[in-house]
């Protein structure tokens, strides 16, 4: 097991503490019945009709899909390549707590339904969505459209229409990808950099032998079709009066040196204020002139001009991270040497004409990377299997992602339709009983939960909300001696987050409550119970209560070693003061630490002859 740096003690230390997983604690001989609650319909409408769609799963997604078979597996496909090429490329870490909703609607124009109001307005046009709140998230995607109306489009080439822009579905579901990737940091990357870098990724070229990144396209190629157009409207007879022309070609979304032409920047600080959730930042399809501007910004600072603006930016990324983007900052981060130690600042001005200038006249290093043996960079892989998906799949995913968009009351619709259809799959109840406690119904939204725990669900979402409720029941009424929690409430807490504990990524509020539970309980945890804690101090360091609680346990369970290195990483990382003085007395109270084991003598080498 490769351990955080962040405690090089504790690694040296930990080696007797073997981090097995904890023994789960049988269940009771006989389970309580749980009742489930009754909904009482009023109108006909609140009960849809049920819908056809498809359901498949991938690497942390499950699919739903009412586009064909074929075009539903070639756009997965596509997806699943894209992945393994961009892990070559751009390796970003991915925690995935439960799986991302990815919902593919090829019909029946399903698509509007799930775009949130808050970005409908005149002038956007989407053809996928990426849609996150706390650890739930989904991206739509509409396979139906092929070319949408748009109005922030400049496009001056012959045959062209401006008013419309074609869709390629692929490049839009990489785009969104990679939006759910980048929001996966903490604290999140600031929108014009998740956009830039959206921009240049969704542009990668890749085949099974090589891949091409951060290639431009030359600004002068126009489309076939345009081209086509174009040439057949020249050859109108001068004379006619009137000659009848074809209608343009639809737009193509561009790269920066063609969609910038002849258009005039945004003014930095305008540029740098634009939020995630802004019209700009969630209306990106077609030449939109801020994502362009953040296309432009990223791909020169990161790929141009051999690297000089590199280390400056990174400073800036890290910055705008965590405080706001002003001039002055901005200057500060982009310093240049000058002469006789003297420093040059780039003003929000001269950043701009260096801007301008880089779309005009572009100076960059593509990556490029073939395969020199026989295995493939990249492998197609076997068509995703699509199956009928079950009305509870279908209820719950749209349910959920309706949700997402804000969607509140079409989303119960989603929810409830299943279940009064007789549904009990173990995730909708889950889902269900989330929706209910998040709106006020939380007696029936408790039930749901209880009956969902009891029908084995994997949502961690789901566990942790349950381990939440009861413990809260226990505190509210203690049923051991002195105040505290009694052996069975005890497990009755720690008994869904031993199972959310089986599906990782695993989250610090699972080792949180976990050590919140022991801590008030009158049973002495065994020796599997503080593993888990000692666990989770060292997947998150930075959780000092964990750590405090856990040292404790770990002395008091006879893992003396393990006890002083937690108490020793406490006292070096907490700031100086009470918590700091905490450790420290708690350490001393512990027994001497045991000598740690040296390591065996080196194996002499026989010396070689020389011939």
């Amino acid at each position: 097991m490769k351990l955080p740096a962040a405690l090089p003690a504790l690694a040296l230390l930990l080696w007797s503490v073997a981090l097995l997983p904890a023994q789960d604690r049988p269940a009771a001989a006989t389970d309580p019945v749980v009742e489930l609650p009754k909904f009482v319909v009023t109108d006909n409408r609140e009960l849809p009709p049920p819908e056809s769609w498809r359901y498949g799963t991938m690497p942390g997604f499950e699919v739903l899909s009412n586009a064909s078979v074929k075009g539903t597996q070639r756009l997965l496909r596509d997806f699943d390549m894209f992945r393994q090429a961009l892990s070559l490329i751009w390796p970003m870490p991915q925690r995935i707590s439960q799986p991302t909703a990815l919902i593919i609607c090829g019909r029946g124009a399903k698509f509007d339904k799930f775009i949130p109001t808050s970005r409908v307005s005149a002038d956007t046009a989407f053809a996928s969505l990426f849609l996150k709140r706390g650890t739930q998230t989904a991206i739509v995607i509409d396979l139906e459209s092929t070319t949408l109306n748009v109005l922030d489009l400049t496009n001056d080439s012959a045959g062209t229409d401006n008013s419309l822009v074609s869709v390629e579905h692929d490049k839009q579901l990489y785009r969104e990808y990679v939006r759910y990737l980048l929001s996966n940091n903490e604290p999140r990357l600031p929108a014009w950099f998740e956009e830039g870098l959206s921009q240049i990724i969704m542009r990668m070229q890749f085949d099974k032998r090589y891949i091409e990144f951060a290639k431009l396209e030359d600004p002068n190629t126009i489309s076939a079709q345009a081209a086509m157009v174009a040439e057949l409207n020249a050859l109108q007879p001068a004379e006619d009066g009137d000659p009848a022309t074809l209608a343009g070609a639809p737009a193509e979304d561009r790269d920066f040196p063609a969609a910038l032409r002849r258009r005039a920047l945004m003014p930095l600080q305008a540029f740098f204020d634009v939020k995630h959730d802004s019209s700009e930042a969630t209306n990106t399809l077609g030449n939109n002139r801020w994502g362009k501007q953040a296309y432009a910004f990223v791909h020169m600072c990161l790929y141009g001009y051999k690297g000089k603006f590199q280390k400056q930016f990174m400073t800036f990324l890290q910055r705008s991270a965590r405080e706001p983007v002003t001039e002055a900052m901005f200057k500060e981060c982009f310093r240049f040497p000058g002469k006789n130690g003297t420093f040059k600042e780039m003003s929000y001005k001269d950043m701009l004409m260096e801007i301008r200038s880089y779309c005009d006249f572009t100076v960059y290093e593509a990556k490029l990377f073939k395969a020199t043996g026989k295995e493939d960079l990249v492998v197609a892989p076997k068509p995703i299997e699509l199956r009928d998906a079950t009305q509870s799949e279908v209820g719950r995913i749209k349910g959920e992602t309706l949700i997402l968009a804000g969607h509140v009351k079409p989303a119960r619709t989603e929810l409830i339709a299943p279940y009064l259809r007789g549904e009990r799959d173990a995730d909708l109840l889950a889902a269900l009983g989330l929706y209910e406690r998040e709106n006020g119904e939380s007696e029936r939204g408790r039930k749901f939960l209880e009956a969902s725990f009891a029908a084995k669900t994997k949502r961690p979402d789901a566990g942790m909300e349950l381990a939440r409720l009861r413990y809260a029941d226990a505190l509210a009424k203690p049923a051991g001696p002195e105040g505290l929690f009694s052996a069975a409430q005890t497990s009755a807490v720690l008994e869904p987050l031993l199972a959310v504990r089986r599906s990782p990524p695993h989250m610090p509020a699972l080792y949180d409550l976990v050590a919140d539970t022991w801590a008030r309980s009158a049973t002495k945890p065994q020796l599997e119970d503080v593993k888990v804690m000692i666990e989770g101090a060292m997947l998150f360091p930075t959780r000092m209560k964990l750590v405090f609680v856990a040292a404790g346990f770990a002395a008091n369970v006879g893992e003396i070693q393990a006890a002083h290195a937690l108490a020793d990483h406490g006292i070096k990382h907490t700031p100086e003061g009470a918590g700091r003085k905490r450790f420290q007395d708690m350490k001393a109270g512990f027994p001497p630490a045991p000598p740690a084991a040296e390591p065996p003598p080196a194996t002499k080498q026989p010396a070689t002859k020389k011939k």
